[in-house]
């Protein structure tokens, strides 16, 4: 059965998360509840019967996500590992149980930290080890098989702080809840960056000064060989910063220079240091000049089609980034640490606080690569008379079809994720998204494109709801960064084809504060306006006798039913 649908207008209600656990975890609650609406299981430990029991609370919740959080300090009153065991068996049915029946809901269960009794001697053996692994196998085993299903790392947290300031034997017999003060602290900041990987905008690019940023020194003053950049020592801290955001860039995020230098000497350093890991084919683009950091910030933008609210902007010089805070209100500009041995860290809360997703998919992993196609094709723009002449010049080849079974996570993190232009925001889970497929009076469409200058990837969706006597455009959204090449044209053209003697395509538009670019896109197309209530649109489009139109400007247009 599908959920509500959400969309982006419904953003600022308080997402509905359950918290289930084996110890008490109100004061946890109580943090959360500042930002979330949580459900709780009354009762002490009562996780299990509760996720067993179809009736219960946590199964009549329209919720949003699950947090399952599972301690191991009762694991100190285990006489041996096959009581483990037991126990560990009796949370993986319980856990079966609740993944069965929650899935589209993203459920998120935690690794555990058993805490064994330490009186030992040093032969004895630790069965600690083996269960912590048997729950870890047993969750990834599920993550692999559940399309909802993500791991809350709770041991590394507790790794990261230290089990003696992690925990606090007081409050575990005063209340059965285990943590210290910073333990509250770091599981509910940790809960909160997991629900916020699901549900929260992730940054796009990361913009970087260079000068005592990606290198200690400053290049015009210094020289290639007198900065501070090495892998040893104290060069080393630069070196790990720039292998963080390599990882980053790894895994999604695109990166940019934004410095005030000689570009011939920045040049030098990025192309020509030994240790430098972050070369030039790493950056979408670069703007090292002695113009105003804001300005460029605001031209990278309009080059890579991006909104103010994608980017971070990474300089130490305080006065450069309060500029940029005032000039560029919805850019993220952190603090930059003053002891730079702290870069590691600051590099890893910028990826857990910003950047890290749920999922990386094959289309991340180019990203890099299809942006720095983008300025070519910005490039190409500019060399020509009109807009059909650079359309043409750009040799595309469109390829639209039906949703396969591969694409339908790269479909979902496109409908979860668009915002400029998408008519109606609506939001599904990749649960939803099947349900919707499988149907056989819907159609879920895909579009790839393709140029000269690279392969643009899946970059459209298009999901119709067939009701018999008019065809309904649910979703209409296409990737910011192929706007302007009127392939929305050529979408609504071979759908109108596919669907002529239907009766009529009916779009609808739903205004948000991000959706502008399409708020005039169905008249632009043909449309006729059936309805305005405060902005909430609906249109149809006659396709009884439908001509269909030919686009000479593109290459080619594939068209697969």
């Amino acid at each position: 059965m599908m959920v509500d649908i959400r969309n982006e207008s419904q953003t600022d209600s308080k997402k509905k998360v359950a918290l289930l656990s084996n110890v008490t975890v109100d004061l946890i609650a109580c943090r959360l509840r500042r930002k979330y609406d949580i459900y709780l299981p009354e009762g002490f430990d009562t996780w299990v019967p509760e996720v067993i029991n179809p009736e219960s609370g946590l199964y009549r919740k329209n919720l949003d996500c699950i947090v399952v959080l599972l301690d191991g300090t009762e694991a100190r009153n285990w006489k041996s590992a096959e009581q483990g065991n037991e126990r560990i068996t009796l949370w993986e049915r319980a856990l079966s149980c609740l993944v069965d029946k929650i899935t589209v809901a993203p459920v998120f269960v935690s690794s555990i930290d058993i805490r064994e009794n330490r009186i030992k001697s040093l032969t004895e053996r630790k069965f600690r080890f083996g269960l912590e692994n048997d729950w870890y196998q047993y969750v990834q085993g599920l993550i692999e098989n559940k399309d909802n299903i993500y791991l809350f790392d709770l041991a590394d947290t507790i790794a990261e702080i230290g089990r003696k300031q992690f925990y606090s034997n007081k409050m575990w017999y005063m209340s059965s809840m285990p943590y210290s003060r910073d333990g509250l602290t770091a599981v509910a900041a940790e809960i909160d960056r997991v629900i916020g990987s699901a549900f929260t905008a992730r940054k796009k690019i990361i913009a970087l000064d260079l000068d005592n940023t990606l290198w200690g020194g400053v290049i015009g003053e210094d020289g290639v060989e007198g900065i501070e950049l090495s892998d040893h020592k104290e060069g080393q801290r630069y070196f790990d910063f720039q292998r963080q955001l390599l990882e980053m860039k790894n895994r999604g995020i695109i990166l940019a220079v934004n410095s005030k230098n000689n570009e011939d000497d920045a040049e030098a350093a990025i192309q020509g240091h030994p240790s430098m890991l972050l070369r030039d084919d790493d950056f979408v683009s670069r703007k090292i000049n002695w113009e105003d950091k804001s300005a460029n910030l605001k031209t990278m933008k309009d080059e890579l089609s991006l909104t103010e609210g994608g980017f971070i902007f990474i300089d130490d010089n305080p006065v450069e980034r309060e500029t940029v805070k005032g000039e560029c209100p919805e850019i993220l500009v952190p603090d930059f640490p003053a002891d730079t041995s702290e870069l590691l860290g600051f590099a890893e809360d910028i990826w857990f606080d910003y950047c890290r997703p749920l999922r990386v998919l094959g289309e991340d992993l180019k990203r890099t690569q299809m942006y720095q196609g983008e300025a070519k094709r910005r490039q190409e723009m500019s060399y020509s008379l009109n807009l059909d002449e650079y359309i043409a010049k750009l040799e595309i080849v469109a390829d639209i079809h039906r949703m396969r079974p591969e694409e339908l996570e790269r479909v979902t993190q496109l409908i979860n994720k668009t915002n400029q232009f998408n008519v109606t925001t609506k939001r599904y889970m990749l649960a939803e998204v099947e349900d919707i497929a499988t149907n056989p009076d819907n159609a879920i469409y895909v579009v790839y494109i393709s140029d000269k200058y690279g392969d643009s990837g899946l970059i459209s969706v298009i999901i119709l709801i067939d009701d018999g006597e008019k065809i309904r455009i649910d979703t209409f959204l296409m990737s910011c960064r192929v706007m302007g090449r009127k392939l929305e044209d050529v979408i609504i053209n071979e759908l109108a084809a596919k669907y002529a003697g239907k009766g009529y395509l009916v779009g609808e538009f739903i205004p948000t504060a991000r959706n502008a670019p399409v708020k005039k896109l169905f008249d632009r197309l043909g449309f006729s306006l059936i309805s305005d209530d405060n902005g909430h649109k609906y249109y149809k489009l006659d396709v009884t006798d439908y001509q269909k139109k030919t686009y000479e400007f593109y290459k080619e247009i594939k068209f697969e039913d």
